[in-house]
């Protein structure tokens, strides 16, 4: 930890990024359920620095830092539960800001409500809130065509949805076009939608500006009408017109038609990189990769995966590397869809890998990575087909790849007589994963790590890569790795450490960690949100003050 950063300050930070009070990130955990236990450094400094508290949850929130919405909407809801006026006056105006989504204001709520109810018993719904939740949907009165495409695709979550919320709120429209909206959302009904009026608040204003604010209002009513039709369709042709003239999305087709190779190659056109990544397998199995059309839609997954879109999307390597592996196993993780795997497809994802490695950024920073090549190393990572070898593997490339100070040494169960790696930046996946398993099956030349430390020290970011932080058996890591390298001195003043238990489980214990220890990351498993988070760390949580 930065010796001039504030303890609680820098606990904020961990926690909006982690998710957790400690040093230690749990992989493919759900963090949902927080307390006010688990902030007591919010409630600390929103006494006296409850403006800067908020500047720090906008920053995580608006420029993406964290990993999970959860904390950061948790956090934000703590601070206008428990703050004071100012905190709250300042904290709402960034609603719209914060909650982007309705996802994110229906958690957002969800904690409001909880955090009320442990305060004072209440649910929350006071005036301020409801003024504020007002102006969330009154904050697209001049996109009106955004905000009925946005209550629509996503509906509900947190046991909350639009309609109650909106009654709670009160919400009052702005204009006649979140009126429309927000009938459509209390009435559900189809005539509301088609005869509304189309008048206009907006006397003494320009006929070229009435001419667009009507022009919009139509836009509106024409897509939720659209929506209707689509939710109430039966003929397939007819929903393919709706999704080609009103860009419906997924979320807006009936289930008894998304089994349909028809109506997914109209989908494709409009999908973000994303849910083109998640549904990739779908689309394979109904075979749009593989007909007489297949060149056209294979272009498309080209273009839509090239280095600009995922420069712009800012997807990290092992994100693209998870997808590909899951793609070529011709199964989802929960084994409930199969497909063949398309060689077009598959090389699109290895380009698109090959190219988000390239555009990583650097760090500048000295790093010392330890990768374990144990037999345990083989086993799969929970809930994805790849190995914790193959992961651990692909992060040397990523780092090496893009920096010019790694060393990097491989070991089994002696720490203190690593190998010799000779990986470099000429490497590929499939080069590491031959040097890693020629050692995990033979003896290797051995080098004593005393000896080597004199010459290779000063490293800002010393890293392993093992199976478990804790185990029997001489297979595992029984210490941590970074108290032997402080014994030998290998780290630079204020170096942090990264150890990654690959194959842990949420579940797992970890009962040396200090929870004050801002040096330190203990990972528990490995995901494909793993890699952010360790960069985050490594930055220190920064924010842009």
């Amino acid at each position: 930890m930065d010796k001039h950063i504030n303890k609680d300050e820098y606990f904020v930070r961990r926690f909006l990024c982690l998710g957790s009070k400690d040093n230690v990130y749990r992989s493919n955990a759900q963090h949902s359920k927080f307390s006010r236990n688990d902030v007591p450094f919010i409630e600390r400094l929103i006494a006296d620095r409850g403006i800067e508290v908020m500047d720090w949850i906008y920053d995580v929130s608006v420029n993406n830092k964290a990993c999970r919405q959860e904390p950061t909407m948790f956090a934000y809801a703590f601070c206008m539960v428990h703050g004071d006026e100012d905190v709250k006056n300042y904290g709402y105006q960034m609603l719209s800001n914060i909650c982007r989504t309705p996802t994110h204001l229906f958690q957002f709520q969800n904690y409001c409500e909880e955090l009320n109810m442990q305060k004072n018993n209440k649910s929350g719904w006071g005036r301020r809130h409801r003024m504020g939740i007002s102006k969330w949907y009154n904050n697209f009165a001049d996109k009106a065509p955004k905000l009925a495409h946005l209550v629509t695709k996503y509906k509900k979550r947190s046991k909350w949805n639009h309609r109650d919320i909106v009654r709670l709120a009160h919400v009052k429209p702005q204009n006649e076009r979140i009126r429309t909206i927000l009938k459509f959302i209390v009435n559900k009904e189809m005539n509301d939608v088609i005869t509304l009026h189309d008048s206009l608040d907006v006397d003494d204003r320009d006929d070229k500006i009435v001419k667009e604010q009507k022009e919009q209002h139509t836009e509106v009513k024409t897509f939720l009408r659209a929506v209707i039709e689509a939710k109430n369709c039966e003929d397939k042709m007819q929903l393919i017109e709706l999704i080609t003239e009103h860009g419906l999305a997924r979320e807006h087709i009936p289930n008894s038609f998304l089994s349909e190779k028809e109506v997914w190659r109209v989908l494709l056109r409009t999908m973000p990189l994303t849910a083109m990544i998640r549904n990739i397998g779908k689309m394979t199995q109904l075979g749009i990769f593989e007909d007489e059309h297949a060149s056209f839609f294979v272009n498309l997954v080209r273009e839509k995966m090239n280095s600009e879109v995922l420069q712009k999307a800012k997807v990290h390597p092992m994100k693209i590397l998870f997808a590909l592996k899951q793609y070529n196993e011709g199964k989802g993780d929960q084994c409930r869809l199969d497909w063949r795997p398309s060689h077009a497809i598959t090389t699109i994802f290895e380009k698109a890998f090959i190219d988000s490695v390239r555009l990583q950024p650097r760090t500048d920073k000295r790093y010392l990575l330890a990768v374990s090549v144990s037999g345990e190393m083989n086993k799969k990572l929970v809930g994805s087909p790849l190995t914790a070898s193959e992961a651990a593997g692909a992060m040397v490339h990523t780092i090496v790849k893009q920096n010019d100070r790694v060393e990097t040494l491989l070991f089994k169960n002696n720490l203190e007589r690593p190998y010799i790696s000779t990986i470099n930046p000429d490497d590929n996946l499939n080069s590491i994963k031959r040097k890693l398993d020629i050692l995990s099956s033979s003896k290797g030349h051995h080098i004593n790590f005393g000896t080597w430390a004199r010459d290779n020290n000063n490293f800002d970011v010393i890293m392993i890569f093992t199976d478990t932080l804790k185990g029997e058996g001489d297979s595992r890591v029984a210490e941590p790795f970074d108290y032997f390298c402080q014994s030998h001195g290998v780290g630079a003043p204020n170096h942090v450490r990264v150890i990654v238990a690959m194959t842990g489980k949420p579940s797992d214990q970890v009962d040396d960690v200090e929870p004050r220890d801002g040096q330190t990351l203990h990972v528990i498993g490995f995901d494909p949100s793993t890699p952010q988070i360790i960069n985050s760390f490594i930055s220190g949580f920064n924010f842009q003050l």
